[in-house]
């Protein structure tokens, strides 16, 4: 393991990036890859908050990381970055998630820069999403937008202005901006119980912020670099998402990708290297926003934003893998790949992998290694459709939600058996999929995941 980590130049940071709109299994992906670091390497995020669930099987167990890098069960220092946003209470209950026995909170820092999610960030999101009505864009609700825009307005809060002392001063005058945008604009009153159980939670929060080490996060990597020890960048989201990048108004709203990595963590470009992306063998979607491969297209978007998992399994109890219906078939992907968002609980939109939106991704990020998640889950397959190309299309649309493409797909066999079976050999048509993937994208698949456990990896060399 320790030797193919393909981390070749160790004065540069390596950036672990999703190439997909998340949920691609970054979490697995860092985790694999922390298991080879040593106490002296680093485990950074760069960007995003509590809106992204990183899943994580560790010891036969389930654990869902938002705030904390996926790297948490390895040796390594854990940084949480300059360019997030972070909710001080949410932090402090993810914590309480992992073992006793894991040794981790002498390894975690955070930047002083980051930016603070207050509770009034919480409310403004969940009631401008819900304002929005059919326009909405599949927000969280965890106050990510907002506590974003209080940063590019100037009006933000920051983890060093915690230890001020004009700090509960200058949070009550935030706070009542807050209240009088969501009296005045949104006509929301706040419930005063409601309120007083977020603000018991956010000093909690703030008082378990306040044990821990801040460290800019220049700082830390500098000297870790220095020392020609490995430095991970760990990407919340997916560069589908970035809110520049991205299917924008679809988007979250910090830099997903590799580029992101300088501006979230203080770093010059000299210090960044060739990203590792992350891919499904399939394309998942939580929320608004064009899917040009989904299974069922505007039936499956429409039937994801309003059910819920229990319903659908419900009606669909059986749903066959291989059925002529392309929705049902999304729905029996779905539930093969356990699709639902890990943070809300909402189905994830299933498709066919598409090339165009993938060559895009590896691109914009300089990946020069590839990860492969989920390929087990298409176990049981007929066939695999792959989308090599739009017709008539020489490049990605500006706006994809607003032009029509039609998709066209090349056919591949499927194995027989179970992948999470194959142990380090994988079957000769997996390998013609994988073969295929890389001479069209021009990138080395270096681990293909073919289970949800930590031994279900494949690794490949180049």
């Amino acid at each position: 393991m320790k030797k193919n980590l393909k981390l070749k130049n160790e004065s540069q940071v390596v950036p672990i990036i999703g190439l997909q709109w998340g949920d691609e299994g970054k979490g697995k992906g860092v985790a694999r890859i922390a298991s080879g670091l040593s106490k002296g390497d680093l485990i950074v995020r760069f960007q995003g908050g509590n809106n992204a669930g990183h899943t994580i099987w560790h010891d036969s167990k389930c654990y869902v990381f938002k705030l904390i890098p996926s790297g948490i069960f390895g040796q390594a220092q854990i940084h949480l970055g300059a360019g997030m946003v972070i909710d001080p209470f949410a932090l402090k209950r993810e914590t309480t998630t992992i073992p006793k026995s894991v040794s981790f909170l002498n390894r975690i820092s955070v930047s002083p820069h980051a930016t603070l999610v207050l509770p009034t960030h919480l409310i403004l999101d969940s009631i401008g999403e819900l304002k929005k009505g059919t326009g909405k864009i599949g927000s969280t609700g965890r106050g990510i937008g907002p506590a974003y825009t209080d940063l590019v307005g100037r009006n933000a809060l920051r983890v060093g202005d915690i230890f001020q002392n004009d700090f509960q001063k200058r949070y009550l005058t935030l706070t009542e901006q807050h209240k009088k945008i969501l009296a005045n604009i949104y006509k929301y009153k706040i419930n005063q119980k409601e309120w007083s159980e977020k603000q018991k939670n956010f000093w909690e929060g703030i008082k378990f912020l306040r044990s821990l080490a801040i460290i800019n996060s220049k700082e830390i990597i500098s000297k870790t670099l220095a020392k020609n020890n490995k430095v991970i960048a760990e990407g919340a989201q997916g560069t589908l998402l970035d809110v520049r990048f991205g299917n924008y108004p679809f988007v979250t709203s910090s830099h997903t990708i590799a580029s992101g990595v300088g501006t979230g963590l203080g770093i010059p470009p000299s210090q960044i290297g060739g990203a590792i992306g992350i891919f499904k063998a399939y394309v998942t979607k939580v929320g608004e926003g064009p899917f040009p491969t989904e299974f069922g297209g505007e039936k499956s978007a429409v039937w994801c934003r309003d059910r819920k998992f229990n319903y659908e399994k419900e009606i669909y109890p059986n749903p066959d893998l291989n059925s002529p219906d392309e929705f049902e078939q999304g729905i029996a992907l779905r539930r093969a790949g356990s699709e639902t968002g890990a943070v809300t609980g909402r189905l994830r939109r299933t498709g066919w992998l598409d090339i165009p939106l993938l060559k895009y991704a590896i691109e914009i990020n300089n990946a020069t290694g590839l990860v492969m998640t989920k390929l087990d889950v298409l176990d049981g397959l007929k066939k695999i459709k792959v989308c090599t190309h739009y017709l008539g299309k020489k490049e990605i649309p500006f706006d994809l939600s607003r032009t029509k493409v039609k998709c066209v797909y090349k056919n591949f066999p499927v194995w027989k058996g179970k992948l999470s079976d194959c142990g380090n050999k994988l079957p000769k048509e997996a390998l013609t999929y994988i073969k295929f993937l890389e001479k069209t994208l021009g990138v080395p698949i270096i681990y293909i995941g073919t289970g949800p456990e930590e031994h279900h990896c494949v690794e490949r060399y180049w």
